[in-house]
């Protein structure tokens, strides 16, 4: 089964990152290399935003 990558709207883009960044501050796993030095939550659900590693999804509308 192939996986379409669909466009998120800025809103969508928001809170899935926000959720992520809640996740990692409650103390979940990163899937991401982070550099040493202190990061927020917020910086590195980013950081999995940005290659596509955030295993949350949500139903658009159709």
């Amino acid at each position: 089964m192939t996986e379409s990558k669909r466009e998120y709207s800025k809103f969508e883009r928001t809170r899935i990152i926000s959720a992520r960044a809640l996740q990692i501050a409650q103390g979940s796993p990163v899937f991401v290399d982070v550099p040493k030095g202190e990061f927020r939550p917020i910086e590195i659900a980013k950081m999995e935003w940005d290659v596509g590693l955030i295993p949350i999804d949500i139903k658009g509308k159709e």
